[in-house]
């Protein structure tokens, strides 16, 4: 389930990243994660509908590409990132293991 950006897409980002610069991006960022909270947050809470779930697809979208310009604008490459995601796994596992809430 990997995202993959093409290089068009890229060059997008980085020119983003150019006009606004990486403050205003990581504060677009933040906002793409609120939304996506919300829409979360109406999946559990109401009777799920058709729109909620574009509406989750839309929100999960803008993160990603968020997450992808910040990833850029910092310099974190998919090593980076992947050593980090083994870590959490590994600490999930254990919880798992313990069989506790």
């Amino acid at each position: 389930m990997k995202v993959e950006f093409t290089k068009p897409e890229i060059k997008t980002m980085e020119l983003a990243l150019s006009k606004w610069g990486l403050a205003a991006q990581v504060g677009q960022a933040v906002e793409e994660c609120a939304e996506l909270i919300v829409a979360l947050q109406k999946h559990i809470n109401r009777t799920p509908k058709a729109e909620m779930i574009d509406n989750i697809l839309d929100e999960i979208a803008d993160v990603e590409m968020m997450l992808a310009q910040i990833r850029l604008a910092l310099g974190l490459d998919d090593k980076a990132l992947r050593n980090r995601i083994e870590l959490k796994f590994k600490r999930l596992q254990e919880y798992l293991a313990r069989d506790e809430v």
